[in-house]
C-alpha cells in the first residue's frame, strides 16, 4: 500500500471514531484529498478582531480548511487546562499544532510567531497569511533566519512548518523527511518566479 493511500485509510478511520464522539464538532471528511478536520466543543475560536477586520478565530477556521483540503488530519482540541500556560491548538497527523495568524509583513513577525508556539510546546506550526499582499518570500527568508539564529528560539523542538497564504499552501517543511545536517533545504520554499530554493543555517551557523 502506498504511503499516500495508508494516509487516506488512517484518516478516514479516525474520521469515523471523531463522529463517534459527542465533544467533537464539525467533523469533515475531504473525499478528494482523504483530508480530516474535528474542533473540540471547548476549543476556543478568538473573537478578538485583527489587523483586516477578521476575528482572530476565523483565521484558525480558514487554516483548518486549507489543511484538510491538503490531505492533512487536523483536530483543534480543548484549551481548558490545568495548567496555566497557554497550550498549542491541536494536532496536525498526532502532532502538536498550533496556527499563528501573520496580519504584519516585518522580519521580526516571523521569528516571534515561531518562538511563540515553540514555548507553547507545538511541534509544527502553521503560519497563516490572511492576505495575498502581506507576504513577502523574502521577509519569510529573513524571519526565519532570525529564529534560527536566536539562541533563545529552541529551534531543535520545532518539527514542522507550512506556510498558508490565503487559501493555499505555498511552502512546507517537515523535519522527519529533510536532511538537517549542512545547509539544508526547506522542501518548497522557493522563491518567486521559481527562483533557486532558499536554504537554512545549521546550527553554529552564521547569519
Amino acid at each position: 500500500m502506498r504511503r499516500s493511500d495508508y494516509q487516506r485509510e488512517e484518516n478516514y478511520y479516525e474520521y469515523l471514531r471523531l463522529l463517534q464522539n459527542k465533544d467533537y464538532l464539525d467533523v469533515t471528511f475531504d473525499e478528494k484529498s482523504g483530508g480530516v478536520s474535528a474542533v473540540h466543543k471547548y476549543h476556543k475560536f478568538d473573537k478578538q478582531q485583527g489587523a483586516y477586520g477578521y476575528r482572530r478565530g476565523d483565521y484558525e477556521r480558514q487554516a483548518l480548511e486549507v489543511l484538510r483540503r491538503s490531505g492533512f488530519r487536523v483536530v483543534l482540541e480543548s484549551e481548558i487546562s490545568s495548567q496555566e500556560m497557554k497550550r498549542y491548538d491541536g494536532y496536525l497527523n498526532d502532532r502538536p499544532l498550533e496556527i499563528k495568524s501573520v496580519e504584519g509583513a516585518g522580519t521580526w513577525t516571523i521569528s516571534t510567531k515561531l518562538r511563540n508556539a515553540v514555548k507553547q510546546h507545538a511541534l509544527c506550526v502553521a503560519l497563516l497569511y490572511p492576505r495575498e499582499d502581506i507576504f513577502s518570500w523574502f521577509k519569510m527568508k529573513d524571519g526565519l533566519r532570525l529564529f534560527l539564529s536566536s539562541p533563545e528560539s529552541n529551534k531543535d523542538n520545532l518539527e514542522m512548518i507550512i506556510v498558508i497564504v490565503g487559501n493555499r499552501i505555498v511552502a512546507s517543511w517537515d523535519k522527519k523527511t529533510t536532511p538537517d545536517e549542512g545547509w539544508s533545504v526547506w522542501e518548497g520554499l522557493r522563491g518567486q518566479n521559481g527562483a533557486s530554493p532558499f536554504t537554512i543555517l545549521p546550527s553554529g551557523a552564521k547569519v
